[in-house]
């Protein structure tokens, strides 16, 4: 007993030692100084993407405000308008889809530089469907679901890259059914803070 006394207490002295000069731990995760600007910054933006399924550019302008900020996670609100036009039925149905959503998104600071951004928006989309003779327009609901990366260039300017996965609810031109349905793209973009 008097054996393994020893022992523990020779291990216990020999991992104090080994201790005493390893540097503190470095933090898990970015966090940046506090913001001195105001709480309500302004943003406008845009982007062009591409959606796979429809196999059709997309294009969008937004619009909003970071309204609050805890930590290294900035949280922001925007309109969001998107134009892109798909054929159906073989070419027969040209369909203009211009959803606009309000959006909720979250950044989340990396660095000084890069941020990670994810949101979701709901809304409506107006749809404009012409088939031969027939046309028509209505309002679907909308939404989506959105991710990527930011990365700022100078404090008001940031480019970002993401995709999103946009959903807007079946239309109909006369007697034709529109299956709008649901699709995933990518994009690049631009955005100005003020």
């Amino acid at each position: 007993m008097k054996h393994f006394s020893s022992l523990a207490i020779a291990l216990c002295l020999a991992s104090t030692a080994a201790q005493a000069g390893e540097p503190a731990a470095a933090p898990s995760s970015y966090s940046p100084a506090p913001s001195s600007g105001p709480l309500w910054s302004w943003f406008v933006g845009g982007s062009a993407g591409y959606f796979f399924d429809a196999e059709e550019a997309y294009y969008t302008l937004h619009f909003g405000a970071k309204i609050a900020e805890t930590g290294s996670v900035t949280h922001s609100l925007f309109v969001e308008g998107l134009y892109t036009e798909v054929d159906s039925l073989a070419g027969v149905v040209n369909t203009d889809i211009i959803p606009v959503t309000l959006n909720y998104k979250a950044d989340i600071a990396i660095n000084e530089r890069f941020s990670f951004y994810a949101g979701l928006g709901l809304g409506g989309a107006f749809i404009d469907s012409s088939a031969g003779a027939f046309s028509d327009d209505s309002v679907e609901l909308a939404g989506q679901i959105f991710a990527g990366l930011g990365y700022d260039v100078t404090e008001n300017f940031e480019i970002y890259g993401g995709g999103r996965w946009l959903w807007v609810d079946d239309s109909s031109v006369g007697p034709i059914s529109i299956e709008v349905g649901d699709d995933v793209g990518a994009e690049l973009g631009l955005r100005f803070k003020f």
